[in-house]
Parts: C-alpha cells; structure tokens; sequence
C-alpha cells in the first residue's frame, strides 16, 4: 500500500515531469532518485550517487575544509544564521537593533565590538511612521548618515507567496544584516504556540538565510513572566543566537538596559552589555505647538570609547569647548560666540544640547529633564521670585546689562553638594547610588557606576 507521499502512487507522467526514477536496493523499498543521466542505468547512477556521499564524509583533518563562523558584531550576532531579540514590552528593542543596523551600515565599531560592515536591511513591520526620526536621531547624535541601511516599511508575511518575492530581492541585494520587527507581525493568522507551525515560518526564515548568507534577526516578546520569548520552542531550538533585553529605571534618566546573550551555539553566555538611553531635540523640526520634535538613542554605560567621536557630532563639539577651556555654565548664545572664535559650525537645537549636556556632565546631573511633577522636579524648580523670563540658553537669571539669553559671568556656578545634600564631596557623583565615580570613568561623560 503507498502514502500519498510516495512516488509510486502518482501517474507516470507526473513521476516523468518531476525527474524521478526508482532504484531497486538489495533489500527494502524502492529508492526515488533524480533521474539518471544519460547513458547510465538506475543501479548505475544510484551507485554514482553513493560515491559521491561517500567522498562527503571528512577526518579531523577535513574539518579545516568547513568556512568558519563570521562574526557580524562581536560575539553577538553572526553572518549565515537564525537570531532573534526578545524581551518584555518597553525595554527598548528595536532602538537596539536600530542602532546595530547604523553601525554594521557604517562600519563603526558598536559600543567597542567588532563589525562586519556591510548593506543591512529592516522590515519595519509595525511602527513604520517612527522610524524616520529614530534615524534623524541617531544619525544627529553620531554626526554621520545611516549609509547602507534599507527599510521596507510594511510586513510581508512568512507563509505568503510574497516571501519569495522578499527572498529573492534579498539575494540580489545580499545583505549582511536582516530585520524583521516583529516575528507576530510576519506571521498574522500562524498558532504562534505550534511547532508544527512555526516549524514552516523557520523554514522560510532559512531560505531567506541561505539565498544571503546574512545574520537573520527577529525582534520579540517574552512571555507574561518575561523569561523565555513567547509560543513555540521550535524556533528558538532553530536559533543560532538570542539575545535577552531587560531595562531598570523608571524614568529615562535612570533606564539601564542590559543586553545579555540567551542563547549562543559556538559562544560564551555570559557576556552582558549596559545600555542608557539618550533624549536628543531633531535640527530644525519642531511640533504644531513650537516644542522641538524628539527621539532617543542608544548610549553605551560600560564601553571605553575607542576612537574620537565623528567631527561635528554633539560629543565633537563637548570636547573641542572643553579642550578650550570654554566654562561648562555657558549658555547656547555664549556658546555660539565661542563656536565662531574656533571655526565650529553648527545649529542652535544641537548647541541647546551641547550646552545642557556640559551643564549635566558638570554637575554630574542626568542631561534628561525629570518628568513634571516628580519630587527631583521640583527639587530643581527655581525659587519663589525668581526671573521667570530666563531662555532656553541661560543658565542663571539675567542681570542688569545682560541681553536674553546672556549668561551673567561673575555668578558662580551651583555647588554639586547642593543637588544630593552631600557636604564637603567636591567629585562627581552617581546619580543612582550617589556615591562618589572614578575621576577617570566620569571624564568620558559617565554619570554612574557600572553596577548601578
């Protein structure tokens, strides 16, 4: 009796059109085998077909014959596999990948890992409508574009007839990196909690794997107890990487997001990376109401600089003023004046930044306002009485013969113990724990410990 499956069963022109033939073996069932080429028997060519299986088979020695593993960014993500980033809502994930796809597009060095730079591309399978000003965002805060990354800002589905479509543009654009944010938007109406299921949404993400050789990476959620992502563990058994996000905080000065590896066939586990977030006003685009449109990048809490920041950049800008001996307590417009002496050109919005970073590095403040009506608020509301009509560029009330916006110079600058209550601690402190930093470690802009 045959199964449907079997090619015994189906009519002799569609055993022909399919290039099949049936090799009789000494023992067992018939074999179905492509068919043979010309001039060679069945038996011939099953033969030539175990020859050539047989001379697959490797010793020690031709294991060296294997291409090796290729990292893409440091032991995290790999070139030729299945990978996926999971964690609960709210901690930031596709900022993440967001800003590996800048620096794998760049070629820059994420966060002090190595990178395989090349062309990347990000399903922005839901959120399309944000994603431009994340990019403003992150190609402002590291003055450079987001060369080499592509965004298709819809979803194709994995069991449609369009992702062959989507492979196939894929393998002639070659890409290195794959987005795809978010695995349930690319697989609506699939029993995400079946293997069966996801077993051919896996399949699918491998094709698209093998037609690039790129990292394939979805973006997740976990579950309700946010340890493990959520439905089927076919597809993380599929994986060759995954990456844990969590986040600590309840405010943006105080996020900490922690990058951790979940899973890594060939890799240590152990390796965790901290992550704060950054607020940074977009050059020359602002709301109906006047308040300058926002977003936020990715900051590294635990990676030493390994090159000089991008001339032009927000942080270029902080150290040439600093190189200067320019005071921190200078507002946008003395800081203007002070751009122009030294032949730095850039934009108000970005000096407004550059001028309320300094003033937070130097008070070891977090350069993010607090949220309206939090107790830190009010702790740094002015007092009663003082001069309400202080711009945007001041750092003290205007005195007599100041203009808007003019800093008075011979007001000094706020003690730092008067921010904690702390007396006679003269150093930076950690805004988490408040005890004193590394001199050294809050010279490159840190504001807190590592641990914290």
């Amino acid at each position: 009796m045959t199964t449907p499956h079997d090619p015994a069963s189906l009519p002799p022109s569609h055993i022909r059109a399919a290039g099949l033939a049936a090799v009789p073996p000494q023992d067992g069932p018939l074999l179905w085998l492509p068919e043979p080429a010309e001039g060679l028997t069945s038996e011939e060519h099953f033969m030539a077909r175990v020859a050539t299986m047989e001379s697959e088979l490797l010793d020690t020695e031709g294991l060296d014959k294997i291409p090796q593993l290729r990292p893409l960014i440091g032991d995290l993500l790999h070139m030729n596999t299945l990978a996926r980033i999971i964690g609960p809502s709210g901690t930031f994930k596709s900022f993440v990948l967001l800003d590996m796809c800048g620096h794998v597009g760049t070629g820059m060095r994420w966060h002090g890992q190595f990178v395989q730079q090349g062309t990347v591309v990000y399903l922005v399978a839901e959120g399309a409508e944000g994603i431009r000003k994340r990019v403003r965002a992150w190609e402002q805060h590291h003055g450079i574009r987001m060369d080499n990354v592509r965004f298709l800002p819809r979803p194709v589905q994995a069991l449609s007839p369009e992702w062959e479509v989507l492979t196939e543009v894929m393998r002639r654009l070659k890409p290195v990196l794959i987005v795809v944010d978010t695995q349930a938007r690319v697989t609506v109406g699939v029993e995400e909690n079946s293997n069966t299921e996801m077993g051919r949404v896996v399949d699918r993400l491998d094709r698209l794997r093998e037609a690039t050789a790129a990292c394939v990476s979805l973006v997740h959620h976990t579950g309700h107890l946010g340890e493990h992502g959520r439905g089927a563990s076919a597809v993380k058994g599929a994986l060759h990487s995954e990456l844990k996000i969590s986040r600590k905080g309840d405010r943006l000065s105080n996020y900490v997001l922690t990058v951790a590896s979940g899973k890594q066939k060939d890799e240590d586990e152990d390796a965790k990376h901290l992550f704060g977030m950054r607020k940074v006003s977009i050059d020359g685009e602002f709301k109906p109401d006047g308040r300058p449109v926002t977003s936020l990048v990715l900051v590294s809490a635990d990676a030493v600089p390994d090159r000089e920041p991008l001339e032009g950049s927000v942080e270029w800008i902080i150290r040439a003023l600093d190189r200067e001996g320019v005071p921190t307590t200078y507002g946008r417009d003395r800081l203007r004046s002070e751009c122009i002496r030294l032949g730095i050109q850039t934009k108000t919005s970005k000096l407004e930044e550059v001028a309320r970073e300094r003033k937070a590095r130097a008070r070891n403040l977090p350069p993010n306002p607090p949220p309206a009506g939090s107790q830190e608020a009010l702790d740094s509301a002015p007092l009663e009485g003082a001069d309400r009509s202080v711009s945007a560029g001041q750092t003290c009330p205007a005195g007599e013969g100041a203009g808007k916006g003019q800093d008075t110079p011979d007001l000094p600058a706020p003690s730092p113990s008067l921010r904690r209550g702390q007396v006679g601690q003269s150093g930076p402190l950690c805004v988490v724990c408040n005890n004193p930093l590394d001199p050294e470690w809050a010279s490159r802009g840190h504001n807190r410990h590592v641990a914290c």
